[in-house]
């Protein structure tokens, strides 16, 4: 598998927005593919912002590939379906990774954002 990060991912448009359906939850979610360190997704009440990887984080998001972490970012995937099809698993704080994913399906800021390779 290449090397992947935020850089790679080819996003074309906004990296961070407010995002209503986080407001009130605080974390840092590290988004990981596989078993490679893709970026952090910061959520700071309402607003969400990716970032390189790096720092703590609450808890880690284990996709099974670059589309299921593009539909997450976008807010089309659901954690208990996710889970349930073996596409990704959380780790660490898990109730508040539920939250995030949850919060971003309520309004995502990277719904519109164009990822390299990938159709809207």
């Amino acid at each position: 598998m290449e090397n992947q990060n935020v850089e790679s991912l080819g996003a074309h448009g906004i990296l961070e927005g407010d995002a209503p359906g986080l407001a009130g939850i605080v974390g840092r979610m590290r988004l990981v593919i596989g078993d490679q360190p893709v970026g952090v997704l910061d959520v700071d009440n309402g607003r969400a912002k990716l970032l390189p990887d790096g720092g703590p984080v609450d808890v880690t998001a284990v996709l099974a590939t670059r589309d299921t972490l593009i539909r997450l970012l976008r807010g089309q995937i659901n954690p208990v379906v996710m889970a349930l099809q073996s596409l990704g698993r959380l780790q660490g704080d898990r109730e508040r990774g539920v939250k995030i994913v949850y919060g971003l399906r309520a309004g995502s800021p990277f719904a519109q954002t164009t990822f390299e390779g990938k159709e809207q």
